[in-house]
């Protein structure tokens, strides 16, 4: 027993960097701990929870031994350590640490939730090795957390350019959660996902719908999230102090459904701008709504466009121009977003009357939507060009506009005749 725990404590003091004397203090010796590491001598409980306590782990982890009291230790830990991550606290390395030392004691729910964890915050080729040691992980586990790592393999699809792969993984996990697991916050995860997947596919009415269930089934914001996240870890809390394990497993269970949910933002602001977009159809003053509360939790240049379009719909042109003046500042030259808007800059110098800028706003937006091959942008365009000459009774050029629209979109030389 001794050399094993010799051999654990030398390789937990190593991984934090401490020397044999930093891990001793206050109480031991240097040479202490280096006999206790050699197998030569056996801690005692006092030194083995003087160890444990330097080293910030449970003391069954130390002596190879787990109880469910360690279990929800380990589970409040990893939560702990998402709450930071959640917060922009920069906690990637102490919850590899934590996967690292659930699969060392066997413990693979926990090791699968880590590493759930870390990929859900990972960019670049780091994503898709987090996503396979959770699916690894979590293979034989519960279906709430195979469905989670399912939502973040359709990540993983996206980002290899498989966005229709990634649709049929999210429906067949939906249906199955459905059928026999509706857990509210995997349907919460899968719905959220599938409306911004089929929104990045350009299939809004299902986006639509998929968001609608979503935000159906959300609790609240971010401020109410993160309340009821601290006021169920201090309830876990309090349970284990009072030695009521049963308790403090379940508490501990829907603090972690709650930090998936608060997880899911990004994705919830999505659902907001989906449904925001066939709102605005029958109900412009509910996608006013829905798209000011998905600027406001996760900002994002497609939402403030939207929103500056709306906004110049019922009249607000004040709030459309400063709108669009902090998105041309923000959208780059060069992204597909910039043929939008120019375009849009057009539409509110026409609400204002300013004919000779929105003519030359939309001979700007043809111009750009075409060198970024945004056609819905370029055909609106040319017809609201097309429109404006018309009304002036510039028919001649207008005839000639739509000629040269047709010939960007694609039509055959001979329209022009």
């Amino acid at each position: 027993m001794g050399e094993e725990v010799g051999g654990r404590l030398r390789r937990l003091r190593a991984e934090r960097g401490l020397t044999q004397r930093e891990l001793a203090e206050p109480h031991y010796t240097a040479a202490y701990v280096s006999s206790v590491e050699t197998g030569a001598r056996t801690p005692s409980g006092d030194a083995v929870r003087h160890f444990a306590t330097r080293l910030g782990v449970d003391t069954g982890e130390l002596l190879g031994v787990t109880s469910p009291r360690d279990d929800v230790r380990l589970d409040l830990d990893i939560a702990a350590a998402a709450a930071e991550l959640l917060a922009g606290k920069g906690s990637a390395p102490k919850l590899r640490r934590l996967a690292r030392r659930a699969e060392k004691i066997g413990r693979d729910r926990q090791a699968g939730l880590a590493w759930l964890w870390l990929a859900r915050f990972a960019q670049g080729d780091s994503l898709p090795r987090l996503v396979a040691a959770a699916e690894t992980a979590l293979a034989d586990d519960i279906p709430l957390y195979r469905g989670l790592a399912a939502a973040l393999r359709a990540s993983v699809l996206v980002g290899r350019g498989e966005p229709h792969h990634a649709m049929h993984l999210l429906r067949t996990a939906l249906d199955a959660s459905l059928d026999r697991h509706p857990h509210p916050v995997l349907l919460l995860t899968l719905h959220a996902y599938l409306a911004d997947g089929q929104l990045r596919l350009g299939e809004t009415v299902q986006a639509a719908h998929h968001a609608g269930e979503a935000l159906r089934l959300a609790r609240g914001d971010e401020e109410i999230l993160a309340e009821l996240a601290g006021n169920q870890r201090r309830l876990a809390e309090a349970y284990l102090g009072e030695g009521r394990v049963a308790d403090a497993v379940a508490a501990v269970s829907a603090l972690h459904d709650l930090l998936h949910e608060r997880a899911l933002r990004p994705v919830l602001a999505r659902c907001l701008f989906a449904r925001a977009l066939v709102r605005r159809a029958d109900d412009l003053e509910g996608a006013l709504a829905d798209l000011r509360a998905s600027r406001a939790a996760a900002p994002d240049h497609a939402v403030t466009l939207e929103l500056a379009d709306v906004c110049r719909e019922f009249g607000r042109l004040d709030d459309a121009a400063g709108l669009l003046s902090e998105a041309a500042e923000a959208i780059p030259a060069d992204s597909p977003l910039s043929a939008s808007l120019v375009f849009q800059q057009g539409s509110l110098a026409l609400a204002r009357g300013d004919l000779e800028a929105a003519e030359a706003g939309f001979a700007h937006a043809i111009d750009v939507a075409a060198l970024r091959d945004a056609r819905g942008v370029l055909a609106a365009s040319i017809d609201k060009a097309g429109e404006l000459l018309r009304d002036q009774g510039r028919f001649e050029e207008a005839a000639d506009l739509l000629r040269r629209g047709l010939l960007l979109l694609g039509a055959e030389e001979d329209v022009s005749q």
